[in-house]
C-alpha cells in the first residue's frame, strides 16, 4: 500500500506542565460533550415532536438523517475555515455557530425551523469533528490515544446527558422546545472558555505556530488506506446512528414507557464509555488495530442480532454489547485516522473525506429504519439488516495492518 514521507508540521515540545496538560483534557472533554448533544437530546421527545408538528415516522428519521447529512456534507469545511483562521480559532467559532443552532428551537413551531436547525447544528458538528484527531494528535503526541479516548468519552457523554436530561427538561420547561433548546447554552459558554483559552492554553505551548497554515492537504480520494478506512468509517456509522435514532422509539413499541425508553439510550451512550476509556491506553502501546476493531465489531454484532430477533429477553445486554461495540469503534476509528497520516493537516484532510463519505452514507440508516417501520410495522427486520453491515465491516479490517499510510498528494 501507499506510505507518506514525513511533513513539515512542527510538534510540540515533548515535555511541558501537568497543568497544561490537564487543561486541554478538560477542554478536549468539553469539545466532546457539544459535538453531538444534538443527536442525544432529539430521540426521547420524538414523540412529542411528531404530535405537535404532526410528522410521520419516516419524517421522525429523516430529522436526524439531516443533521447527520450535513455532518458529512460540510466536514471538509472545518479544513477549510482551519487554513484561515487556524485550527483553534475555528473550533472556537464553530462552537458559537453551533450554540446558536440549538438556541433557536425555542422558537421551532414549523417543520422547517426545526429542520433548519438541526441541519446547521449538523453542519458545524461536522466541521468541528474533522478538527479534532489533528488537533489532539499534534498537541499530545505521546499520549494521543488517551486523549482521544477522553474525547470520544466525552461524545458519548454528552449523548447521554442530553438524552437523560431531555424528558425532565420537557417536562420542568414546559415543552420539548426549550428542552431541545437547553443544549446550545453549554455549546455558546465552551465557545467562550474556548476563545480565553487559546492564548494562554494553546498558543503558550512550544512549537506551536498562531498563523494558520498557507497550504491544505487535498481530499485523499486516490489513497486505497484512505478509501478501505471511508468505507469502514460509513459502514460504522450507519449501524451506530441507527441505533442511536431507534433505540428509544422501539422499546416504545415493544411496551415500555418513554423515561424507560429513554433510558436505553442513556444505557447505550454511558456503555460506550467502557470502551473509550479502555481501549485508548492499550493504543498507545499496541501498533496492530484489527483485534480490538474484530472485537468491538463483534460485540455490535452480537447486541444488533439480540435486538432484531429477541429485543425483549435481554434489553440491557442487547443494547449494552451494541454500545459497547459502537463506543469502541468510535474511538478506534479517529486512532486509525492518526494512525495512517504524518500531520494534523493530513488527519484533518483524511477526516473530512470520511466524514463527508461516512455521514452521508450514516444518514441513509435512521432513514431507512424509520421507513421499514411504517411499512412493517417493527423495526425487528431493520436491526438484522444492521448485522448485515456489522460482517461486511468484519471483512474490512484485515486490511489496516501496522505501519499502513495515506500517501500525499502532489
Amino acid at each position: 500500500m501507499n506510505r507518506a514521507g514525513p511533513r513539515a508540521d512542527p510538534d510540540p515540545a515533548p515535555g511541558g506542565s501537568a497543568r497544561r496538560a490537564w487543561a486541554l483534557a478538560a477542554l478536549v472533554t468539553l469539545f466532546g460533550l457539544n459535538l453531538r448533544a444534538t443527536l442525544g437530546s432529539i430521540p426521547p421527545l420524538l414523540g412529542e415532536i411528531a404530535t405537535d408538528l404532526g410528522l410521520g415516522s419516516s419524517a421522525l428519521g429523516l430529522l436526524l438523517s439531516t443533521c447527520i447529512l450535513a455532518m458529512g456534507a460540510f466536514a471538509p469545511t472545518g479544513h477549510l475555515l482551519a487554513t484561515r483562521v487556524g485550527t483553534e480559532r475555528a473550533l472556537t467559532l464553530l462552537l458559537a455557530i453551533l450554540g446558536v443552532s440549538e438556541v433557536v428551537r425555542v422558537a421551532a413551531y414549523h417543520p422547517v425551523v426545526l429542520y433548519a436547525s438541526v441541519a446547521l447544528a449538523g453542519a458545524t458538528m461536522g466541521a468541528a469533528s474533522t478538527l479534532m484527531p489533528g488537533f489532539i494528535a499534534h498537541h499530545v503526541p505521546r499520549t494521543r490515544g488517551l486523549t482521544m479516548g477522553i474525547y470520544s468519552t466525552g461524545l458519548a457523554l454528552g449523548v447521554a446527558l442530553a438524552a437523560a436530561t431531555a424528558v425532565p427538561l420537557e417536562r420542568l420547561l414546559g415543552g420539548w422546545r426549550p428542552a431541545l433548546a437547553v443544549v446550545g447554552l453549554l455549546s455558546l459558554a465552551t465557545a467562550v472558555l474556548s476563545w480565553a483559552s487559546e492564548g494562554t492554553l494553546v498558543r503558550s505551548m512550544p512549537g506551536h505556530s498562531v498563523d494558520p497554515p498557507r497550504t491544505r492537504d487535498p481530499l485523499p480520494w486516490r489513497s486505497v488506506p484512505a478509501r478501505w478506512l471511508t468505507l469502514l468509517n460509513a459502514l460504522v456509522m450507519a449501524i451506530g446512528f441507527s441505533g442511536l435514532a431507534w433505540v428509544a422509539p422501539y422499546y416504545v413499541d415493544l411496551g415500555m414507557s418513554v423515561q424507560d425508553a429513554a433510558g436505553m439510550v442513556v444505557l447505550f451512550q454511558v456503555v460506550q464509555l467502557v470502551a473509550m476509556l479502555a481501549l485508548p491506553g492499550i493504543t498507545d502501546v499496541t501498533t496492530d488495530r484489527r483485534p480490538l476493531v474484530g472485537g468491538m465489531l463483534l460485540a455490535t454484532l452480537a447486541g444488533t442480532v439480540m435486538l432484531g430477533v429477541a429485543p425483549m429477553a435481554q434489553p440491557l445486554l442487547a443494547v449494552g454489547l451494541f454500545g459497547l461495540g459502537a463506543g469502541g469503534m468510535a474511538t478506534l476509528l479517529l486512532v486509525l485516522s492518526v494512525d495512517l497520516t504524518d500531520s494534523r493537516s493530513a488527519s484533518a484532510s483524511l477526516n473530512a473525506m470520511t466524514m463527508l463519505v461516512g455521514y452521508a452514507v450514516g444518514a441513509a440508516g435512521p432513514f431507512l429504519l424509520g421507513a421499514a417501520r411504517d411499512v412493517t410495522g417493527s423495526l425487528g427486520p431493520g436491526y438484522l439488516v444492521v448485522s448485515g453491515l456489522v460482517v461486511v465491516s468484519l471483512v474490512i479490517v484485515s486490511v489496516f495492518r501496522p505501519g499502513l499510510k495515506v500517501a500525499r498528494a502532489d
